[in-house]
């Protein structure tokens, strides 16, 4: 297995993405690539919605905090005719996902014998194999662990405490709540076991008219997103020969430095291949994609503003942060690099233009000039982001730099038929969340 492709197809309101490695944050956007570490945070009368390769959709609503901890799928035809059709999992899948607070409501395919997806909390987990669900984790005023429930519209889910091999069955039509009493713990200082009870039919409605929503709301941008995503995946494997791919999954095995470690001396020896290189590993380890680029280009320093687009492109949430390491091992570079990174994360740009010139400040104009010609429709916006947040710079250079950019490409692209409209944004709006004492949740121990 591979790690897996995960789209992000719709958001609402305040909703932030972070990684298990770093406490930066980057704003969302509709089409984007999640991957393995990543942490969604949802703000009040919010949510995120997520569709997996293997068809599993979520939805992280209001006031949550979710991990992807993993997710890993086998290689299989990933096409639009492929994913239309789609009415079990493709093929072998691995996710395993913690909710530290709050709620989601998901819908999972009939999963492949071999196949585990495992929701998590601190009191508990719950073993999914093709079924409708709500899951919920709830905190004490103090942050220690209070409930987790779980709650099955159709199929069936395996319900456990935290620290217990015995898993309670919860049928469809069934809840399953773990609380904990308010001493902390039972008698024996063990979490309580599970208890079951019938899940209200106003509930059960709520799961399943999420779940129909996500799928038909976020199938154009799942389709659109997961292809290209696969492609790019795709030919950045092949890219490379059978012995540099062993190099890298053994390295990664080992860790991120053994996996740094193992993209310089492959890229020393094969420095045309520089890009491919650091974006295969950046898929194997998405939380370090910014070291892996940088590394790579500090062996490669020539195709340095290629290696840094590439990374992004598996790894858009880390855009800016991609953009400022490689910058940084590459100084001479640097407005080329943040145009290239700002090309394939136009979500990013202001954020891309603004991290680079910080750290060099000295080329603040050329940084502002080289992200808005990637970006004209935000030149104001870039130029505004360097001018506020970089002490010193010559504003009116900066200005004049990105307005010039802009300017210059509106005019090339005044020449050029324009594309046909896109369906990215016009996905439905979503159903109302249930009240969250209708939907139970289900919940399991991190690992």
């Amino acid at each position: 297995m591979k790690p897996g492709i995960i789209v992000l197809t719709a958001f609402e309101g305040d909703v932030k993405i972070t990684t298990t490695s770093s406490s930066a944050t980057s704003p969302p956007s509709k089409g984007a690539i999640l991957k393995q570490g990543q942490i969604i945070v949802t703000g009040q009368n919010s949510k995120a919605l997520l569709a997996y390769e293997n068809g599993s959709v979520m939805e992280v609503r209001a006031s949550s905090k979710f991990v992807i901890q993993e997710f890993q799928q086998s290689p299989w035809d990933v096409s639009p005719e492929k994913l239309k059709e789609m009415k079990t999992e493709p093929s072998k899948s691995k996710t395993t996902v913690f909710l530290e607070y709050g709620d989601i409501i998901a819908g999972v395919k009939k999963l492949k014998p071999g196949s585990s997806l495992d929701v998590s909390t601190a009191l508990g987990s719950a073993g999914i194999r093709g079924t409708d669900f709500a899951a919920s984790a709830s905190k004490n005023s103090n942050g220690t662990p209070n409930s987790f429930n779980v709650g099955v519209a159709s199929g069936e889910v395996g319900v456990s405490s935290a620290g217990s091999t015995q898993t309670v069955s919860v049928p469809a039509g069934s809840s399953s709540n773990v609380s904990m009493p308010s001493s902390g713990t039972g008698q024996s200082g063990e979490v309580p076991p599970p208890t079951t009870s019938q899940l209200s039919a106003e509930a059960g409605s709520n799961i399943l008219s999420s779940v129909t929503s996500q799928r038909s709301g976020g199938q154009a941008v799942f389709s659109q997103a997961v292809v290209a995503a696969a492609q790019n995946r795709e030919s950045a494997s092949d890219a490379l020969s059978p012995a540099q791919q062993k190099t890298l999954k053994e390295a990664a095995a080992n860790g991120d430095p053994a996996l740094i470690e193992a993209v310089i001396n492959l890229t020393t020896e094969s420095p045309l291949a520089a890009a491919e290189i650091a974006s295969a590993a950046a898929e194997l380890a998405p939380g370090v994609a910014p070291q892996i680029a940088s590394a790579a280009a500090l062996a490669s320093p020539t195709l340095a503003a290629q290696i840094a687009s590439s990374v992004a492109r598996v790894s858009p949430f880390s855009a800016a942060a991609i953009a400022l390491s490689v910058a940084q091992a590459v100084p001479a570079s640097a407005a080329d690099i943040a145009g290239a990174v700002a090309s394939v994360a136009p979500s990013q740009a202001p954020q891309i233009a603004l991290a680079v010139a910080t750290a060099l400040p000295e080329s603040a104009a050329a940084i502002a000039q080289s992200v808005a010609a990637a970006q004209p429709q935000q030149a104001s916006q870039i130029a505004q982001s360097i001018i506020a947040g970089v002490a010193g710079v010559n504003t009116q250079a900066v200005g004049d730099a990105a307005r010039t950019a802009a300017e210059q490409a509106n005019s090339t692209n005044s020449n050029v038929s324009p594309p046909p409209p896109t369906t990215i944004n016009t996905i439905p709006p979503i159903p109302p969340a249930p009240t969250p004492s209708a939907t139970p949740m289900e919940v399991r121990s991190p690992r």
